[in-house]
């Protein structure tokens, strides 16, 4: 009898509890492949919900408003905490508003369903991608790990509020094994900064690899294609996001057996060799690439031996890079900052380390690609104008 009473007890405690945390949209907004015709939002309530997106052309009346849910096989996402909604047949180069309206659901059973609180966000703006744009400001940053105040310091001092499109070139968290490290480690922070209005992509890094979730990393930057690497057309802009993997050999112990990625970097490279033989790869007046190893590797590490993953990348990527007319390669993983001339190894085209406490901030503009590499404390620490192939 004791045992019952105290399991009620703890029961009722619980309750208690669940009931005491507000019902809110707890991580997010935040947009993911925004295209000329369409965009991801992503957030997650704090209780299961039943939620989705309303969207509008930028001031024009609520009453507007088109309601976006994220729906398969006949039935609307429902009883989750995780959502991603795509809208889509947007107008290219145009803003739009959007708003989260989400129902907390309290039971669902097969013939009952019961709500709780509902929630609507404030109305937040974005643009499609615009066609006609030339160049653009881009933020780049990497191996932060798990450091959030060191990332918005670096926003700030590359005055984030004149970036056109950020990225994260890897292991900006260390291993994935709560729900909450990405959201910790810099989504929460981009969002709070930009990312409910402009939106940020993400490269992996060999950290991003570790861990017992790092197989649900790429749930959070959800692309149509199911793909972690992929490309984005920003205007006259060409970005290329590899996905170099791990960097040493796939026996090393601390893989467990269960890495693959010599296998999955020779598909990418056949990605690869497909992407710059496009109509919109040549079209673009410039091409940046962005992986988290660098496309070479200098002397004192060829001498370790250890970094079979990176040589393996570096093998099959390299060649179809150095046939596609590549303005620059921003990398991370190295933790320093360090400019490689084209030609020096290899390459014929300039690589760029751009260190673990610094980002870049890279501009291209009338024909010329320049970049700034800036310290936490706001210090241009590297800067470079590059003169186009």
């Amino acid at each position: 009898m004791k045992k019952f009473l105290l399991s009620i007890l703890m029961g009722c405690s619980l309750l208690e509890a669940a009931a005491q945390i507000a019902f809110t949209v707890n991580h997010g907004p935040y947009l993911q492949e925004v295209t000329q015709d369409g965009a991801t939002i992503v957030f997650t309530t704090s209780r299961k919900a039943f939620s989705w997106v309303e969207l509008k052309q930028h001031d024009a009346p609520e009453a507007e408003a088109v309601k976006h849910f994220n729906s398969k096989d006949g039935l609307k996402e429902a009883w989750n905490t995780f959502s991603s909604v795509r809208v889509e047949h947007l107008k290219p180069g145009t803003s739009y508003d959007y708003r989260i309206i989400s129902k907390e659901m309290r039971s669902f059973q097969p013939y009952k369903v019961v709500y709780g609180d509902s929630i609507a966000t404030k109305w937040h703006t974005f643009s499609t991608i615009d066609p006609q744009k030339r160049g653009g400001s881009f933020f780049i940053t990497s191996d932060m790990h798990f450091d959030a105040a060191k990332l918005e310091k670096l926003l700030h001092a590359a005055d984030y509020r004149t970036c056109d499109a950020f990225f994260y070139a890897g292991d900006m968290t260390s291993y994935i094994d709560k729900f909450e490290i990405p959201f910790t480690s810099f989504i929460d922070t981009s969002v709070k900064l930009f990312a409910s209005s402009v939106p940020f992509e993400v490269v992996r890094g060999n950290h991003e690899t570790r861990g017992n979730l790092a197989r649900t990393y790429s749930s959070y930057f959800p692309k149509k294609n199911g793909k972690i690497y992929g490309s984005c057309l920003l205007g006259d802009v060409m970005v290329v996001m590899l996905d170099s993997g791990e960097d040493k050999a796939e026996n090393h112990w601390v893989y467990a057996g269960l890495n693959d990625y010599d296998a999955y970097r020779t598909e990418q490279a056949e990605w690869l060799k497909e992407l710059v033989n496009t109509k919109e790869y040549k079209k673009a007046k410039y091409r940046i690439v962005i992986s988290h190893f660098p496309m070479v590797m200098s002397q004192q590490w060829k001498d370790e031996k250890e970094w079979v993953g990176w040589e393996d990348a570096i093998r099959k990527f390299l060649p179809v890079l150095n046939k596609g007319n590549v303005d620059l390669l921003v990398s991370g993983h190295t933790h320093r900052y360090f400019f490689h001339e084209q030609n020096v190894d290899g390459n014929n085209f300039p690589v760029l380390e751009q260190g673990e406490s610094s980002a870049v901030r890279l501009e291209l503009h009338g024909g010329k690609v320049q970049f700034q590499v800036i310290g936490v404390d706001g210090k241009i620490l590297m800067e470079k104008t590059i003169s186009k192939k």
